[in-house]
């Protein structure tokens, strides 16, 4: 007989709903089941976010394209359009 991978059944009456109050549908609960939080997956979410100094890190440079508006980039910048503008003023002379 081949095994199922698929969780042991639970009865429904023994699982804890979401409870969300819906805007619409005279503001009846939620009828999902609960995750670990309390709330469903599209009332609760899964993420909170990062907590850790490592994870808030990752987090933030998971996105990092090409580093144009960093503080550096800009100061970068700065200073070549200053260094452009004395060589123009000094070629004017």
């Amino acid at each position: 007989m081949k095994k199922s991978k698929c969780a042991p059944h639970v009865p429904f009456s023994n699982i804890k709903l979401c409870g969300a109050k819906a805007r619409q549908n005279n503001n009846k609960p939620c009828r999902q089941p609960a995750m670990a939080n309390g709330r469903c997956r599209l009332h609760g979410g899964k993420s909170t976010g990062a907590k850790t100094t490592n994870g808030k890190l990752r987090s933030s440079q998971a996105n990092y394209k090409h580093g144009m508006y960093t503080k550096e980039a800009m100061i970068e910048r700065k200073r070549m359009q200053l260094m452009m503008a004395w060589r123009k003023e000094m070629l004017n002379m």
